[in-house]
């Protein structure tokens, strides 16, 4: 028995397949989170522009800014994403070594960049 389980351990994969499209997957995300932690995630396609703004004003809605530095700070975490995408990119091309730019990657953009303003905002 323990022959089939090691075997079992070595050769079964298993694909699952979500959309990352409305409130199913964030649910699902939290009631197992072993799908992020434990698992390979593969995003096979990059995140549009606006689901890239929707996300960052959902992150910053909290933080205390004018209209106009929000907008700003938007618009510099996208720039961010899609540099670093593209430099990604060249570097696969050249260096024939992946790296791997992530919407995790992005949502740590916005979590640090919420701590930094919330600091700085309490410290003024």
């Amino acid at each position: 028995f323990n022959m089939f389980i090691d075997r079992v351990r070595d050769q079964l994969h298993i694909v699952l397949a979500m959309s990352p499209i409305g409130g199913a997957f964030r649910t699902r995300l939290r009631k197992f989170p072993s799908l992020v932690n434990c698992c390979t995630i593969d995003w096979f396609q990059a995140w549009p522009e606006d689901a890239l703004e929707i996300v960052a004003q959902r992150f910053l809605e909290d933080v205390e800014l004018s209209d106009d530095h929000r907008n700003g700070v938007v618009e510099l975490c996208k720039n961010f994403h899609e540099s670093t995408r593209m430099l990604s990119e060249r570097f696969q091309r050249e260096v024939n070594r992946h790296n791997y730019v992530t919407p995790t990657s992005y949502f740590g953009t916005y979590f640090t960049l919420t701590r930094t303003c919330s600091v700085n905002v309490v410290t003024k």
